[in-house]
């Protein structure tokens, strides 16, 4: 009698485990943008290029690499990324408020290591070229008002460090409409 009580309050313990478990499976994924950016200042992000390391994200990014992230919105129009990127690899992405890729853009898709690029919805940077009186420049049409772009740059050795950190320095993210 001892016996069939004590498996049955292990039995209920392993089931509660389980269901706890595998809730926790399912809703963290629903929250992994809120953990990737939540020490990133988003008003600060909105104007500018902003480093992300250990010290702003729990995100595990690889060492290897620097990286920043930059805010577009549909309310303040497309944004405009500039500047010289390093002869090493380097990639750029277009990301969802929920953490979603959307677009990719990468060393070898451009030609040349400077970089002007305006990302946003078709038609606001349609509206954008022709304010700004741009013609030939990079685009990125999103399917989203609104998320984030990152810009990761290989910095493998000290040399390639030295030269990610100077990219960064040079690059400008801000609204198309500051122009």
């Amino acid at each position: 009698m001892m016996i069939d009580t004590g498996l049955r309050w292990f039995v209920a313990v392993l089931f509660i485990a389980g269901l706890t478990h595998i809730a926790t499976v399912l809703l963290v994924p629903g929250h992994s943008r809120d953990q990737a950016f939540t020490g990133i200042d988003l008003a600060e992000a909105a104007t500018r290029l902003v480093r992300v390391d250990g010290r702003n994200t729990v995100a595990d990014l690889d060492p290897a690499f620097l990286n920043a992230v930059c805010r577009f919105d549909g309310d303040t129009g497309p944004m405009r990324l500039s500047g010289a990127m390093p002869a090493t690899y380097w990639s750029i992405a277009a990301l969802s408020e929920d953490g979603r890729i959307l677009s990719t853009l990468s060393r070898e898709d451009l030609r040349g290591t400077d970089i002007d690029l305006l990302v946003g919805r078709t038609a606001a940077l349609d509206a954008a070229r022709q304010s700004a009186g741009i013609g030939d420049i990079e685009t990125m049409a999103l399917p989203v008002d609104s998320g984030f772009l990152l810009v990761r740059l290989f910095a493998g050795d000290l040399d390639d460090r030295g030269r990610a950190e100077e990219s960064f320095e040079g690059l400008d993210c801000r609204p198309a409409s500051d122009d």
